[in-house]
């Protein structure tokens, strides 16, 4: 037994919902257990990971997966990804071993990936338990891009059998179905709740009364959007949460505002984006309504938006109407929808006892 048990939290840096998925179970775990210590490793800013994490942890700056190289954030490249994978995997054993003696030397009593399979077969190598905790993984993801291609199968197998390794896969809501998958284990959205606060927010902006907000942002991933050629946006400003190029009298980037991101999105009126799990669990939790721009068959959007259709508001536009700026109209139509009650349920709480039972007992 040890009075203070060590987690290495592994994230990947495909996107930001790797991040939102993760940061509320480690809070819940670390309320619950609090001389727990954590080493997170990630290639994702450390500034986003302390963003979302608000639990004291060690940085270690590594990458153990792609998950899918990008084009940008709406489009995957297939062949640069199935290149990235034949690589890795071409001598898979000795990658474990590597990993397995990096994992052994920090001495963790547990592994959580989200969803990182290189630290889940390493963790199985060097006999430390280790749970996973995503709404997919990227073993179907692959399997749905480039499973029809030569040698791809095997790779899928292994990073599979790595899944199947773990003692729990904690499967928040929403997830892909994975039947596959031996250890499957259910929960709740994850997510952050916040108190919306309209008028901080229209003050920082300096809106005029009865004029709407848009927070528009893409993840993590960059996409190529001018907003210079928009037309002026009757009735509403749009915060721009990500990059974009051009300057518009109506768009404003959240930086200028000096509120959290999580203080804005809460406070919007609607968000323009992409469906990755964290926008739609926070805009299902937060009860916020989401317009989106679909991606190229990424095969999680549809179980999104099935869930975000049935615990908030969701409607869909072509990507050429985002880059012509003309959507005013259905922003209208979308926030003028009734709203369901957000959902009640929260997956963290369940989420932490499973990675807690990973751990030794406090004495």
């Amino acid at each position: 037994m040890t009075a203070t048990p060590h987690l290495v939290v592994d994230i990947s840096a495909h996107g930001f919902g790797h991040i939102a998925l993760t940061a509320p179970v480690l809070d819940c775990l670390t309320a619950s257990l609090p001389r727990v210590t954590l080493t997170v490793r990630s290639a994702a800013p450390v500034a986003k990971l302390r963003e979302h994490i608000r639990s004291p942890f060690r940085h270690i700056s590594a990458g153990f997966d792609i998950g899918m190289r990008m084009r940008d954030a709406l489009s995957v490249d297939a062949d640069a990804s199935l290149a990235y994978y034949r690589n890795l995997h071409s001598d898979w054993d000795q990658t474990v071993d590597r990993e397995a003696a990096a994992l052994a030397d920090l001495a963790p009593d547990a592994v959580l990936a989200n969803v990182p399979y290189l630290s889940l077969a390493a963790a199985a190598r060097a006999g430390v338990p280790a749970a996973a905790l995503c709404c997919l993984n990227w073993g179907d993801i692959l399997a749905h891009y480039c499973g029809s291609r030569p040698g791809a199968g095997a790779i899928v197998d292994q990073i599979r059998d790595a899944y199947a390794a773990a003692r729990h896969f904690i499967q928040p809501a929403p997830s892909m179905p994975m039947t596959w998958l031996p250890n499957a284990r259910g929960v709740g959205p994850l997510g952050r709740r916040a108190a919306p606060d309209a008028a901080a927010l229209r003050h920082a902006l300096g809106a005029r009364a009865g004029e709407r907000v848009a927070l528009l942002s893409l993840g993590g991933i960059g996409f190529p959007l001018d907003v210079g050629a928009w037309p002026r946006l009757a009735g509403w400003t749009v915060v721009a949460g990500m990059p974009v190029r051009g300057s518009h009298p109506d768009v404003v980037p959240v930086e200028a505002l000096g509120l959290p991101y999580i203080e804005v999105f809460a406070a919007a009126d609607a968000v323009i984006t992409k469906l990755g799990y964290g926008t739609v669990a926070e805009a299902g939790l937060n009860g916020i309504p989401l317009l989106f721009v679909p991606r190229d068959g990424w095969p999680e959007e549809p179980h999104l938006e099935q869930w975000l259709s049935e615990h908030g508001r969701c409607s869909r536009m072509p990507a050429s109407t985002l880059a012509s700026g003309r959507f005013v109209a259905e922003l209208e139509r979308l926030v003028g929808q009734p709203a369901p009650p957000p959902p009640h349920e929260d997956g963290a709480a369940a989420a932490a006892m499973l990675i807690r039972s990973l751990l030794p007992l406090q004495v």
